[in-house]
C-alpha cells in the first residue's frame, strides 16, 4: 500500500539518496572540467601556438577517450542491479571481466587515436602547431590505460551508491595536474620544456595517480577488498559476460560519440565567421558546459537509483524516484535559466572585456537558457534507460537528433538563406534547441514505455 509520501511529488528518502550521489558526482565533474581549463591556462602563457595545439590534439584524443571510457559506466548499473537483486557477491566476476573489457577498449583507444594523429598535416599549414598537436596526442597514449581500468574501479563505487572517493581523487589530480604542467610545458632542472605537449604528459602521469588511488581506497576498505582482489585475479574471461557489457555499454559510448562530434562540427561550420564570433560561441559553450554539469550528475545518480530499484523490484521507489529526480532537476534548471538570462553580460563579462564579444555572447546566452531543457530532459531519460539496462535505441536517438536533423540544420541556419537569414551563430543554437527537442522526446517515449516493461513480470 502506498503512503503519503511516495503519492507526493517529491520523496525524501529517494531525494537524500539522489543528493548523496548526485553532489560529489556534480563536484567531481566540475574538477575534472578544471583540469581541462588548466590545461588552457598553463598552454595559452606559453604561446598562441601552444594553446592551439591543446585544443588541437584534446579534440581528438579527448573525444575517443571519453567515448571508450563512457562504455564502462553502464558497470554502475550492473552492478547497483545486483546489489537490489541481493545478488552482489557476482559483483567481483563483474568487474574482473570489467578489467578485461578496459584493457581491450584500451587497444583500440591507443589504435585510433595514433592514427588520428597524423590528421594534424592535412588540417594546418603550420608545421610547428601540427607537430605539437601530434606530440600531445602521443603523450596522452601513456595514459589511456590508467584511465579506463579507473572507470571500472569507480563503477565498483558507484554501483554500491558511494561518490565520494570519486570527488576526492578528482581533487588530487587537479591539485596534481597543475604542478606537473608547470614542470613539462616550461620546464624545470633537467626536465625540457615541452610547450602545449607537455599538458598530455601531465594528463596522462595524472590518470594513472587517479587510478593507483581509486585502486588503494578499494584495497583499503572492508567493504571493497574482496571485490578489489577478485577484480585483479588472473582468470580466464567470460566472453558471454564481456558480450553482455558490450551490448549494453557501447551504444551509450556511440551516443556520446556522436553527441561529441555533432558539437566539434558545429563550431568548424561557425569558424569562418571570424574570431568575434568564434570566441562569442565559445563563452556560451563553455557556460553550458558548466550548467550540463548538474542534470549530467543527476542522470548518472538515477541510472545507479534506477538500476537498484529494477533489480530489487520496486516499482513503487521507482516511481518515487522518477518524480523526486524530475521535479528536483526541472526547478534546479530553471533558476539556471533566470540566472543566466538576468546576468547574461556580467557572465560574458567574467570571459572577456571586448564589447564585441560581449553583446555577440549575450545573445547566445539567451539561446543557450532555453536549451538547458530539452538538454536535461534528454541525459535524464538516458540515465533512467541505462538503469533499466535498455541503452541501444539511445544511439539510434543521438544518431537521429544530432546528425541526419541537427548538423545540416546548422549549416543551413548559419551559413545560408534557405531556411531563413543566415543567422550566424545564432543558428547553431536554434539546431542545439532542435535536436536536444527531438532526442528528448524520442526517450521520454522510450522510457514510458520501457518502464512498463521492467515491471511486468512478477509483483512489485
Amino acid at each position: 500500500m502506498q503512503n503519503s509520501s511516495t503519492r507526493s511529488w517529491i520523496d525524501r528518502t529517494e531525494l537524500r539518496r539522489l543528493m548523496a550521489l548526485m553532489l560529489p558526482l556534480y563536484i567531481g565533474n566540475i574538477l575534472h572540467m578544471g583540469m581541462g581549463v588548466t590545461d588552457t591556462v598553463v598552454a595559452g602563457w606559453k604561446g598562441e601556438v601552444d594553446l592551439a595545439a591543446v585544443a588541437m590534439g584534446f579534440s581528438i584524443s579527448g573525444t575517443i577517450m571519453i567515448a571508450g571510457g563512457v562504455v564502462l559506466t553502464i558497470l554502475s548499473a550492473m552492478i547497483s542491479r545486483l546489489r537490489g537483486a541481493g545478488a552482489d557477491g557476482k559483483a567481483g566476476l563483474y568487474l574482473n571481466n570489467g578489467k578485461v573489457l578496459a584493457i581491450c577498449l584500451t587497444v583500440v583507444e591507443v589504435v585510433l587515436m595514433f592514427a588520428a594523429s597524423y590528421v594534424f598535416n592535412y588540417v594546418t599549414d603550420n608545421a610547428e602547431l601540427a607537430a605539437k598537436a601530434q606530440r600531445y596526442v602521443w603523450f596522452m597514449l601513456l595514459g589511456v590505460p590508467g584511465n579506463m581500468l579507473m572507470r571500472v574501479v569507480v563503477a565498483n563505487f558507484e554501483g554500491y551508491g558511494q561518490t565520494r572517493p570519486a570527488m576526492f581523487v578528482s581533487l588530487c589530480g587537479v591539485l596534481i595536474n597543475i604542478p606537473l604542467n608547470m614542470i613539462f610545458v616550461f620546464g624545470w632542472g633537467p626536465v625540457p620544456s615541452l610547450g602545449g605537449s607537455g599538458c598530455g604528459l601531465a594528463t596522462a602521469i595524472v590518470n594513472w595517480c587517479m587510478f593507483f588511488c581509486m585502486l588503494a581506497i578499494m584495497l583499503g576498505s572492508r567493504q571493497h577488498r574482496g571485490r578489489a582482489r577478485q577484480m585483479l585475479a588472473l582468470r580466464c574471461p567470460d566472453w558471454s559476460l564481456i558480450r553482455q557489457t558490450v551490448r549494453l555499454g557501447l551504444p551509450v559510448g556511440v551516443a556520446s560519440l556522436c553527441e561529441m562530434s555533432f558539437f566539434n562540427l558545429v563550431t568548424l561550420i561557425i569558424a569562418p565567421l571570424g574570431e568575434v564570433v568564434v570566441s562569442a560561441q565559445q563563452v556560451a559553450i563553455n557556460l553550458s558546459g558548466i550548467i550540463f554539469m548538474l542534470p549530467l550528475s543527476l542522470g548518472i545518480a538515477a541510472s545507479i537509483r534506477a538500476a537498484y530499484h529494477v533489480g530489487a523490484r520496486r516499482r513503487v521507489d521507482f516511481n518515487a524516484m522518477v518524480r523526486t529526480l524530475l521535479v528536483v532537476t526541472y526547478t534546479l534548471v530553471s533558476i539556471f535559466m533566470v540566472l543566466t538570462i538576468l546576468f547574461r553580460r556580467d557572465i560574458v563579462g567574467l570571459y572577456t572585456n571586448s564589447e564585441e564579444i560581449i553583446s555577440l555572447a549575450s545573445v547566445l546566452l539567451v539561446f543557450c537558457a532555453v536549451y538547458q531543457i530539452p538538454d536535461a530532459t534528454q541525459v535524464l531519460m538516458s540515465g533512467l534507460l541505462r538503469g533499466c539496462h535498455d541503452t541501444a535505441i539511445i544511439t539510434w536517438s543521438n544518431i537521429s537528433s544530432y546528425w541526419i536533423v541537427g548538423l545540416p540544420l546548422s549549416f543551413l541556419l548559419i551559413r545560408t538563406d534557405v531556411i531563413v537569414p543566415a543567422m550566424g551563430a545564432a543558428g547553431a543554437w536554434v539546431s542545439f534547441i532542435v535536436a536536444l527537442t527531438i532526442s528528448a522526446v524520442i526517450l521520454t517515449l522510450r522510457f514510458i514505455r520501457t518502464r512498463r516493461r521492467v515491471f511486468e513480470q512478477g509483483s512489485c
